[in-house]
This record gives structure tokens, C-alpha cells and sequence, in this order.
């Protein structure tokens, strides 16, 4: 019993060095809460045959409410239901062939997208040596199929323009022929980009048609190795690059089926006074506006030190640099046609532009981003949504949030104010630390899914729940989803109480009559009797990251002892002292709330043993360090 005490006291001590030096004061850059399965009731998808799903790329059906999962091995549907599943799709792409052939039919699917034409899936299966793309019916039949002249990559990003294809390839392939760089895919006709010696990486395609026959435009973002190898300098660049739709490549000497029209312009992300720059491009989403020069670019980055930051752009500032024509090379003057304007038959471009245009033309003013970056020093973030939230209370107001999936596989809910970052939320939809392959925002239903090798996992946004049941806690998280609606915190109906802004509490005050809300903090049950001299634990639940925490004992506060998501208050050994009323205060933005009332009382039997709670928490805590 004596060595068991003596344990206990190094081990005490020991936790006191571990934890007493983190500030429960100090939430900057912390989530305001962190929400686990068992209280989000995350729906999980899983294969029925526990199989694992290389490169899993999640797929919205655009005329539908089914969702498609696809990786190079196969294709899925997510089945809901009492067990969802993740259900497999067989496309029979290479059937015709295969009937009549002894060779290995099997294929990978190298390409997978939304459908058109009122279908639910694009894809594309490779065989060596050939790529065939097909719609794909409700039904799961491949139709309008064609061979595609080059294969493609599932991770690189496309998208259709009425009957044509544009994708990226981003590794430069052992086969000369086929380079790094854009394509577009026409009636058995291809345009592709001139063949280059530096490495890229391919991050989304946007695309407008505009109104007239040569309006249309097609961006991609991506990032190309430096060819500069001085340590100095950054090991990628990032870029946007713009083409016309109605490029058909040069004339036969000159850039015939490479586009004609292509402009670049570098990218930047940083802070120039400070000398600060983000310069590898790992994410891209859009906000697109009615007006597409009112579109905003949400481009995530990491720097050389593992730093990320997101910058935003706006459509019109790309547009006003490739009209510039202020080109980085070269000096000689044209007339009308300029380089990368628009043209109705560029073959017959003059052969001084062509050749001008073979060497890649960049611009020479960079784009830069609309605000200062929104900065994340402390989080590794690898795939960035955004989401617009309209404010049904006021109907032009709106908030844009950002989602982000750490490397751990949380994925960060966070509110863009002002230029600043605040995470409302971090969610665990994994039970274990894995790697998310791809994020799908369902903007309508408010639904966000991920997938890891392994599952697909759909988080509900407007879930208000894990906010409590108190009109403060719900102002305080300042979800635009959510909401007080005089009884509990739910999603925006229009007649919320709410402050997205500044999260002020005390307009539940103004706004909620004292008998519309219960504000019953947690009660004491029966008192706990104690054994005398015994240790004991008291265990108060940190429900907010952003809150201090401290335990009230007859009038004298007592700093946490802090494990995982957890306030403890450690009694070494219990005496009279020790008894009475012990309350678990939280505090934020001036706001306080009691979150555990519990009474003690000391057995006047004297006991050396711990009490089951006490071992049981000594046991977690042995298990934390």
C-alpha cells in the first residue's frame, strides 16, 4: 500500500509539470470545439466486403441525390440505410472486347466526373495503350462511348464544355508523346499543350463561356517545378494559365493541335512587407458568382517550412492581368490579332504570333490576392471547400465558410470575417488517424462527405446540437448554420437568434424571456462520500476550447489539471478541509456557466485505498501520458 501511495505521488507530480504549464486562457487558432462521432452521429460508409479504395475520388450525380465513389480499382454508391455501404458499381466499358479476347480485360478507371446529357457519371477505363470514355446511365450502361487519344489520371482535375472534354495530365509519362500539361477532347479530335521539361502539378480547371462565340475561356491552376536551383529559391511556382474555347491549334509548321492562345501568369500568396510567401498550390475551390468576374478563387498553400494559408482572388483581377498583355519576354509590337486573343480561325494566326505564342508567353504582373492571406500556422491542411451561407434573417447578408481536412483526417469548419480565420468547429468523422482522398461539399443539402481508404463519411453542417442547450453557447459558436430559436440551438430558419459577427451572448439577454430558456446548470446528485485520507478526482467536461476553466471551492478558485477534453481537480488526500460544494466554472467572453455543481463529503472511516473513481481516472491519466 505505502509503494502504491508513493506512486501516486510522483505520478501526481508528474502530471502537474505536464499540464500546469498550458494556459487554459490561451485559444487563439484552437477550435472552439471538437465533435466526435458520438455526438454528431456521422453516417459512415463502408464496403461490405472491407475492402480498401486506393485514391478514392467522392462524385455528386448533378441530376440526382446518389453520391459515387471511385478509385482506380473500382466504382462505388453510397447505399443509406441502417448499415450504409458502400455498394460496388460494375461498368462493363471493355465488354464487347473482352468476349472475344484471351488477354487480361481488366481495366482501371482513369477518369471520373459528373455526367451530362442527363446522366449520372463521365468516366474513362484504361487498358495499356488504350483510355475509352463513356457516359454512364442510371442503369450503369456506358453510352456515347469513344476512345480517347491519351489516358488520363483520376486526381487530375476536368470538366466538360458542351460536347468537349478538358483535362490535365500532371507526371510527365515515359512516353514523349504524352506530356504534362492541358487537353481538350472533341469529336475524335484533341488540342494539348506544347511539350515541356519542367514537372507540373494540375489543381482545377474553371471555365466560362461567356456570351459571345469567343468569349469563352478556360483557366487552370497548377504549380511547375523552379528550373532555378539556387536553395534560395522556391522549389514550385504557382500559376493560372488562360485559353480561348475557340483555339483549334496552330498551322501545320507551327503549334498544330497545341493551343495557340495559352497565357500564364505567376500566382502570389503572401505578405511582401514581411517578406512572406506561400508558394506550393495544394487546393482549389470557387465561389462563383452570377457575374463571373464576381467569382472568387479560395486557393489553399504551403510554404518550404510546412506553413499553410489561404489566399482568395477575384475572377476580375485575373481577367485585367491577361488583358494587360504586358508580356514577360520579348519585346516585339503587334497589332490586332494580339497573343492569346480570341480568334475564329487561329490556324491561319500569323506565323510571327505563332511562333511568339510556341514559347509560352508569360505575363509579367503577377496575380496577387484580393485581402492579406488568411494565415495557419499551427494546422497542416490538405483540401479546402467553401461554402457561401445566405442569412434567410436578412436576405443580403451572407458569410462565407471555409472547410478544411487536416492530415490526421479532422476536417476544420471555419468562419471567414474580416480577413480573419475563426474555427468554429473540428470534426473526428475517423475513428482513427487516417488520410482523407477527397471532400464533397452538397452546398443544398448543407452535407459535407470525406472519404480515407477505407470509408466515406458524411458530417452534417446544420447539425446544432453540439452547441449546447443554452442560447449563449449557441451565439458564442457563431455557426451562420445554426442558430437560438427561444428553445434550442438549431439551423437557420430566418427568425434565429444569432451573432455570426461577434458572437455576443448578451443579446440572449435582450432576446430570450428568463422562462423560454432552461439555464439549469449540471446539479449535484447525492453527495459523494469520501473515504478519509483517500484520493479522489473530480471530472468536469471542457465543452469549449476557446473557455477557461476553474474548479470553486469554498470561495477559493482552483486551477485544472487538464487531460484530453477534460478539467480535473486532483484531492490528494481527503480531510475535512476537503468537503463541501465544488463547482466547475467556465468562462468566455465574459460570459460564465457553472458546468459541474457536485458536493463531497468525507467518510469518517479512515481508508489508505483509492476510490474506484479516483483508479480509474488514475488509470486514464497514466494512459494519456
Amino acid at each position: 500500500m505505502m509503494a502504491l501511495r508513493i506512486a501516486y505521488t510522483l505520478l501526481l507530480a508528474l502530471i502537474w509539470t505536464v499540464f500546469s504549464s498550458s494556459t487554459l486562457g490561451i485559444h487563439l487558432f484552437k477550435a472552439r470545439i471538437r465533435v466526435k462521432g458520438e455526438n454528431a452521429e456521422f453516417l459512415s460508409f463502408k464496403t461490405s466486403n472491407g475492402n480498401m479504395i486506393n485514391n478514392l475520388k467522392l462524385i455528386h450525380n448533378p441530376y440526382g441525390v446518389n453520391i459515387f465513389a471511385g478509385g482506380p480499382q473500382g466504382l462505388y454508391m453510397l447505399k443509406p440505410g441502417k448499415h450504409p455501404t458502400l455498394e460496388q458499381v460494375h461498368v462493363p466499358i471493355f465488354g464487347p472486347e473482352c468476349q472475344s479476347s484471351t488477354t487480361d480485360c481488366k481495366y482501371t478507371i482513369s477518369l471520373l466526373k459528373e455526367g451530362r446529357n442527363g446522366n449520372p457519371l463521365f468516366m474513362c477505363g484504361s487498358k495499356p495503350e488504350t483510355t475509352i470514355c463513356c457516359d454512364v446511365t442510371s442503369e450503369h450502361v456506358p453510352v456515347n462511348c469513344s476512345e480517347l487519344m491519351y489516358p488520363t489520371q483520376i486526381n487530375d482535375s476536368s470538366l466538360h464544355v458542351g460536347n468537349s472534354l478538358y483535362y490535365t495530365i500532371s507526371h510527365r509519362n515515359n512516353d514523349e508523346l504524352i506530356t504534362s500539361g492541358l487537353y481538350r477532347w472533341t469529336m475524335s479530335k484533341a488540342t494539348w499543350s506544347k511539350s515541356r521539361q519542367t514537372e507540373q502539378r494540375y489543381v482545377k480547371i474553371l471555365a466560362n463561356q461567356g456570351n459571345g462565340s469567343l468569349d469563352g475561356k478556360v483557366y487552370t491552376f497548377y504549380v511547375e517545378q523552379n528550373k532555378n536551383q539556387d536553395p534560395d529559391m522556391p522549389h514550385w511556382i504557382p500559376r493560372v494559365s488562360q485559353i480561348c474555347m475557340a483555339d483549334r491549334g496552330g498551322s501545320k509548321s507551327v503549334l498544330q493541335y497545341r493551343w495557340t492562345s495559352m497565357l500564364t501568369a505567376r500566382l502570389f500568396c503572401g505578405d511582401e512587407k514581411k517578406r512572406l510567401s506561400y508558394t506550393e498550390l495544394l487546393d482549389v475551390a470557387v465561389l462563383e458568382a452570377v457575374e463571373w468576374k464576381n467569382t472568387m478563387i479560395y486557393a489553399l498553400f504551403k510554404n518550404a517550412y510546412n506553413l499553410r494559408a489561404v489566399c482568395v482572388y477575384k475572377m476580375s483581377d485575373i481577367i485585367r492581368v491577361f488583358t494587360s498583355n504586358n508580356f514577360k519576354t520579348g519585346t516585339e509590337s503587334f497589332s490586332s490579332p494580339r497573343p492569346g486573343e480570341c480568334v475564329e480561325n487561329s490556324p491561319t494566326l500569323p506565323s510571327n504570333i505563332l511562333k511568339f505564342m510556341e514559347s509560352h508567353p508569360e505575363l509579367e504582373q503577377w496575380i496577387k490576392p484580393a485581402q492579406a492571406p488568411l494565415l495557419f500556422n499551427h494546422y497542416h491542411y490538405t483540401h479546402l471547400q467553401v461554402d457561401r451561407v445566405q442569412s434567410k434573417k436578412s436576405g443580403n447578408s451572407h458569410h462565407n465558410v471555409l472547410l478544411m481536412s487536416l492530415d490526421n483526417g479532422n476536417v476544420h469548419k471555419i468562419l471567414e470575417q474580416d480577413g480573419a480565420p475563426f474555427i468554429i468547429a473540428e470534426y473526428e468523422p475517423f475513428k482513427t488517424r487516417t488520410h482523407i482522398s477527397s471532400m464533397l461539399l452538397d452546398s443544398k443539402a448543407k452535407k459535407l462527405l470525406v472519404s480515407s481508404s477505407s470509408e466515406v463519411v458524411q458530417i452534417d453542417l446544420h447539425n446544432c446540437r453540439v452547441y449546447g442547450n443554452h442560447c449563449d453557447t449557441c451565439v458564442m459558436a457563431r455557426d451562420p448554420y445554426c442558430g437560438w430559436d427561444w428553445t434550442r440551438c438549431s439551423a437557420d430558419t430566418g427568425s434565429l437568434i444569432q451573432d455570426v459577427t461577434h458572437g455576443n451572448h448578451s443579446i440572449c439577454e435582450k432576446n430570450v424571456p428568463k422562462t423560454s430558456e432552461s439555464r439549469t446548470h449540471s446539479k449535484s446528485d447525492s453527495p459523494s462520500s469520501v473515504p478519509q485520507d483517500s484520493k479522489f478526482f473530480l471530472t468536469c467536461p471542457m465543452e469549449s476550447q476557446h473557455a477557461s476553466y476553474a474548479w470553486i471551492h469554498q470561495g477559493r478558485t482552483i486551477e485544472c489539471v487538464l487531460a484530453e477534453q477534460d478539467c480535473l481537480l486532483l484531492i490528494d488526500s481527503m480531510s475535512e478541509k476537503d468537503e463541501g460544494v465544488y463547482k466547475c466554472v467556465a468562462s468566455e467572453n465574459g460570459y460564465n456557466r457553472a458546468i459541474v455543481h457536485q458536493k463531497l463529503q468525507m467518510n469518517a472511516a479512515s481508508e489508505t485505498r483509492m476510490t474506484n473513481v479516483a483508479l480509474l481516472c488514475l488509470l486514464f491519466l497514466i494512459f494519456v501520458i
